[in-house]
């Protein structure tokens, strides 16, 4: 890729340009740029925006804006995908209201093939396991950004287990709070850091083994 591109993606998402997102992510596809290369820069540029809304930089709605842009930019190499990865059902724990990180997941496993059943946000426990029932699930996803559900995750877990769906049906774990050390305490079987780690993550466990991928350093 080349810089003029990189700059492009990144000032598009930064800059909340939603009216240029989709031209540019065509403008990429259609020079070759892989969804990999496209999917980096969009998480360096998310994780900006992220750093800018935590230090209350940015509102809350030019964090939705740039979470836009993001989903925009991927619309065409969405049009390519097949869903024949795996399917994944994913959502936001009971009681938290928070989904933009899971959107963003949900836009990149989509891109590379997944079958993703996305049941929202405050998500309650019973919905994940009959769900993952109904749709033949690989993978249950659950994630929160709040401290105060993370005991959530781990009843999930439970019934999942209960059910007699886990561990054929894989369970993952996300959310700004949680560490790998936290996800392996409680048995999940994958934690992701961010969206493009979380393809890494599902590509692992769908051939049957745990994945624990921390942010990468820079």
């Amino acid at each position: 890729m080349k810089e003029d591109q990189y700059k492009r993606i990144y000032d598009c998402v930064v800059n909340g340009k939603a009216a240029e997102a989709l031209k540019i992510g065509e403008d990429m596809k259609a020079a070759g740029i892989s969804v990999q290369d496209v999917g980096k820069v969009l998480i360096d540029a998310m994780n900006l925006v992220g750093h800018r809304y935590r230090e209350r930089e940015i509102a809350l709605p030019q964090l939705i804006l740039a979470t836009h842009c993001f989903k925009k930019i991927l619309v065409p190499y969405v049009a390519d995908a097949r869903g024949n990865s795996g399917v994944v059902v994913i959502g936001t724990v009971k009681n938290d209201i928070h989904d933009i990180g899971k959107n963003l997941v949900v836009s990149m496993l989509t891109v590379y093939n997944y079958k993703v059943i996305d049941l929202g946000k405050d998500v309650p426990l019973e919905k994940f396991v009959t769900e993952a029932k109904k749709n033949n699930a690989d993978i249950v996803g659950a994630g929160t950004l709040l401290t105060a559900t993370m005991p959530e995750l781990s009843e999930v877990l439970a019934m999942m287990k209960e059910e007699g769906l886990h561990p054929k049906v894989k369970f993952a774990v996300g959310g700004a709070p949680l560490t790998t050390t936290y996800a392996k305490h409680i048995g999940a079987d994958g934690y992701a850091a961010d969206a493009i780690l979380a393809v890494e993550m599902a590509n692992h466990m769908m051939k049957g083994e745990q994945s624990f991928q921390a942010a990468m350093q820079k």
